[in-house]
């Protein structure tokens, strides 16, 4: 059984970096093959055996996922029949819901739907929809979630929006769930508390975006979700409870009765949180416990873990693109580990308290690598915050909030309670609004992923092997996440993956200039939702300049950037106040060593900028029309650059073959969205492109496009090309370099 799960395990693992999907048949019959060959070595054909089935469940489940997508896609015509499963969110130009089809080929799949202007929308509602589908397709930027694999782990076929005019509420189904939620809704609306209460009593995490920075820049994420750990405080709890009945019930096989209780009733909190996959996870894996135990069977913490995740990945094969549960399943295998290697041996007050402060700082050492391998970064209160929180949540406030979650569910009203709730919670409220305030997230984006993953290696043999040792490694962690930063930093220009919108950061070190040509009315706060994870990944502490478009929301926008990076004094958030060469005007000649040229004399939308990076030019027409254009090419006898980013989205407006053939550029880069409505970049670009042998990457194929410049070349990183799993759609290769000619 070992080497099954060790086949698993692997399989899983190699099927990150395959190139495409293989077949289910080619698998059943491959693996059929090479069991012809090693059915005299039991140990290794086990092992084939568990690679083989994991690869016939993720291809099978592959091909299902792209027949419901593809039959989806097929009907534009015919109406869909939805049930709407999750709570609709309201902007202010349209709501985003996800539903689940109920007939059809894809039934059972899910969809994310944008619907403006729609009616009233509840949970359980049943809706005949005529929807515009597309396959899901999300940003590809530096420390955005990958959305595709999100929509494979969530079972999600294709997104898109609703027809005006063309829906039919059929049903609305008020379920026993939603009841009690309502119930909850209305008994936690009064406290300051509320969206703490609400996440971990019924998992509806609608936080502030103040309150998601505080969760991670204090290290408390896993604490704000109802997961493993709370179900398994559940679970725990009513053992507890269990063994005080001993010898109060004649009842014969006593232990096995409490531990199907214990099951029952946190498999109840699971279904209160919707089995959102980490419940799901959590559900199996006491399962899998209450399963042994039952049978009176002992099993080691490393099977038992082995044959969690091993079950698990033959569920879900999609579970292994999902980085949470590499993070959980992680956790609780340094959790294990740590109890194996450091038992608890001294039962007096002393001894208890050295070694939970023992078992917690192996812990947060462990988790700081997981994440710097997983999220790029780490936060430095992690340890203080876990020694805080984790004993006072787990023994006094989730407690307290699972009895008011009791006697609400059953109709009772327990205000007094859920009062008491609300002051046990309000000291973790406090501590999370004090982190969001501070800068407290690291990010090591100059460490590779290798260094890291062999320091954890080395954590990992000398927590087993020399456990006096591993305190060393805190010093070495700390020389390794930061000496890298003592090398000089090269220029990068980063063309980001933000649809039709064009922001183009210039980034060194942990200074950067910003770029931004996203609409004034732009309908979502690019800053929280974009920007913000962007400039923390790429470890930019500082904005030095923000250049905006227009003023209205940008002003807004600037002010959300400047709350979270040190901002310099001589940012021009007000260029529409004069607009064309008086406001470019401001613009200083040089940044640190870079040139600065403004090239627009007449007055234009926005500032058209030539950069100068060593050797390198890069030109930035930004928005023109076709008046802006002429005059640009008529007034500037030398257009030349090594760069040019398309204006207007590669708009067949503008970009004219005159302009590019002044520009004569080696590369040319453009933002444009997915699929979008405008057919960018145009076609009559791409064949003037074309015709001056000029190559163009667009961030709808490539997402963000990094160029790093030295003296001799250029190096090109596409953000879509190096995310896994690479079995995914990808984007034709791109050369990595591309030389000069000076």
């Amino acid at each position: 059984m070992l080497g099954f799960c060790i086949g698993v395990i692997t399989a899983s693992l190699l099927s990150l970096f395959l190139p495409i999907v293989p077949p289910f048949f080619s698998i059943f019959f491959g693996i059929l093959l090479l069991l012809v060959f090693v059915w005299r070595r039991p140990g290794l054909m086990m092992f084939m055996i568990g690679a083989g089935c994991f690869m016939a469940s993720w291809s099978w489940q592959y091909q299902q996922h792209q027949m419901a997508r593809d039959a989806l896609l097929s009907t534009a015509d015919a109406a869909v029949l939805v049930n709407i499963d999750t709570p609709p969110r309201a902007y202010p130009d349209y709501t985003q819901l996800s539903a689940t089809v109920l007939k059809g080929p894809a039934s059972g799949f899910k969809l994310s739907l944008r619907w403006q202007q729609p009616p009233t929308l509840a949970v359980g509602q049943q809706w005949r929809l005529k929807l515009q589908l597309k396959p899901v397709h999300g940003y590809a930027n530096p420390g955005s979630f990958n959305a595709q694999t999100y929509a494979l782990v969530q079972g999600v076929v294709a997104s898109g929006q609703v027809v005006a005019g063309r829906h039919i509420l059929l049903k609305q189904h008020d379920s026993v769930r939603q009841r009690i939620v309502t119930r909850v809704e209305q008994a936690i609306s009064p406290y300051r508390t509320a969206p703490l209460l609400r996440a971990l009593a019924v998992g509806q995490r609608d936080f502030p975006p103040w309150l998601w920075q505080g969760a991670q820049h204090s290290g408390l994420g896993h604490l704000l979700a109802i997961s493993g750990l709370h179900i398994g405080l559940v679970f725990g709890w009513m053992l507890w409870l269990g063994s005080w009945s001993k010898g109060l019930f004649a009842v014969t096989r006593q232990q096995q009765l409490a531990l199907i209780l214990a099951l029952a009733v946190a498999l109840l909190y699971a279904w209160l949180a919707s089995f959102a996959i980490p419940t799901l996870r959590a559900s199996i894996g006491l399962a899998i416990l209450v399963i042994c135990r039952s049978q009176l069977q002992k099993i080691s913490l490393s099977r038992f873990w082995l044959l969690l995740v091993t079950l698990l990945l033959l569920i879900q094969p999609f579970w292994v693109l999902s980085a949470s549960f590499w993070l959980s399943v992680l956790a609780v295998a340094i959790i294990f580990l740590a109890i194996w290697r450091y038992p608890l041996t001294h039962y007096h007050w002393r001894g208890r308290l050295r070694w939970f402060l023992m078992f917690h700082l192996i812990l947060t050492l462990a988790m700081t690598l997981l994440g710097i391998i997983l999220f790029g970064g780490f936060s430095p209160l992690m340890l203080l915050s876990n020694l805080l929180f984790v004993p006072w949540c787990s023994l006094v406030a989730i407690p307290i909030l699972l009895l008011c979650l009791l006697f609400t569910a059953l109709g009772m009203n327990v205000g007094g309670l859920w009062l008491l709730a609300d002051s046990t919670f309000m000291p973790l409220l406090w501590w999370l609004e004090y982190s969001a305030q501070l800068p407290l997230w690291c990010s090591v984006t100059a460490v590779s992923g290798t260094a890291v993953a062999l320091l954890a290696i080395v954590t990992l043999a000398l927590l087993i092997f020399a456990r006096k040792a591993t305190m060393l490694l805190l010093p070495l962690s700390l020389v390794l996440l930061t000496g890298s930063t003592l090398q000089s930093p090269p220029w990068q220009l980063h063309l980001l993956d933000s649809g039709q919108r064009q922001l183009i950061l210039l980034q060194r070190g942990q200074r950067a200039l910003l770029y931004d040509l996203a609409p004034a009315l732009a309908s979502q706060d690019i800053a929280g939702r974009q920007l913000a994870p962007i400039l923390r990944q790429l470890g930019v502490q500082q904005l030095d300049y923000v250049l905006f478009r227009q003023l209205r929301t940008e002003h807004s926008r600037f002010w959300a950037l400047q709350h979270n990076y040190r901002v310099g004094q001589h940012n021009l958030t007000d260029l529409s106040q004069q607009p064309g060469a008086g406001s470019c005007a401001e613009l200083p000649t040089s940044y640190q060593d870079v040139w600065l040229e403004i090239l627009n004399a007449a007055a234009g939308d926005s500032c058209i900028v030539r950069l100068t990076i060593g050797p390198w030019r890069i030109l930035i027409p930004g928005k023109l029309d076709q008046t802006t254009e002429q005059a640009l090419v008529d007034s500037n006898e030398n257009l030349a650059a090594d760069i040019v980013i398309l204006a207007n989205n590669g708009s067949g407006a503008v970009n004219s073959l005159a302009m590019l053939q002044r520009v004569r550029p080696a590369l040319a880069l453009n933002a444009a969205a997915f699929m979008n409505g405008y057919q960018h970049p145009a076609v009559a670009v791409q064949q003037r492109l074309a015709l001056l042998q000029v190559p163009l990457l667009n961030t709808a194929d490539y997402g963000a496009i990094t160029v790093e410049f030295s003296d001799q070349n250029l190096r090109l990183t596409s953000w879509r090309q190096q995310r896994l799993p690479f079995w995914l759609e990808k984007p034709a290769a791109i050369a990595e370099t591309l030389a000069t000619t000076r």
